[in-house]
């Protein structure tokens, strides 16, 4: 190899000189966005909401969807910020306000910050696919948060066609 040739980066080994990259304060995001809004339900929840319901909505928690979204819990910013305590007492407040409230799952929809809806939905096809089938009930559930997401059907569908053929793999 030449000498002034650049040398390859290992990729795999984090360099001790750069910091760890900052945790999301899903807490300040979530009372920025709260300022001029009227709802009960924090980014979070709504987050989680909608995972919980894209894995359950044809009935069946499979294995690789329970894997996907431990992974996902893991990598994502604005749920590896929260406790294991505080997941634990989000999970129960989405479930009593399902439970208790017919349109639940649309103010979960609109609580999402407008930017955030698109990877949400991403993550919600994702999960859906993880375990290599898509029934009708999971189709009626991604046309459903389309709609109450707010999102550009084109922009949906090409979500849905990437991730089609990422889980095809």
């Amino acid at each position: 190899m030449p000498s002034d040739a650049t040398p390859i980066i290992n990729i795999f080994q984090a360099t001790a000189d750069k910091p760890p990259p900052p945790t999301f304060d899903l807490e300040k995001l979530a009372a920025d966005f709260g300022k001029n809004r009227n709802t009960d339900w924090t980014v979070g929840e709504a987050f989680l909401c909608l995972l919980l319901c894209a894995v359950s909505a044809d009935g069946v928690f499979a294995r690789e969807e329970q894997e996907e979204v431990k992974a996902l819990m893991m990598r994502s910013r604005a749920l590896k910020s929260m406790t294991p305590n505080q997941l634990a007492q989000a999970n129960s407040v989405i479930a009593k306000r399902l439970a208790e409230r017919k349109n639940g799952l649309d103010e979960a929809c609109v609580a999402l910050p407008s930017d955030m809806r698109l990877p949400v939905f991403a993550h919600c096809v994702d999960l859906i696919l993880s375990d290599g089938n898509l029934v009708t009930a999971e189709a009626d559930f991604l046309n459903r948060i389309t709609g109450l997401l707010e999102l550009n059907a084109d922009e949906a569908k090409r979500v849905m066609e990437v991730l089609l053929i990422k889980n095809r793999f």
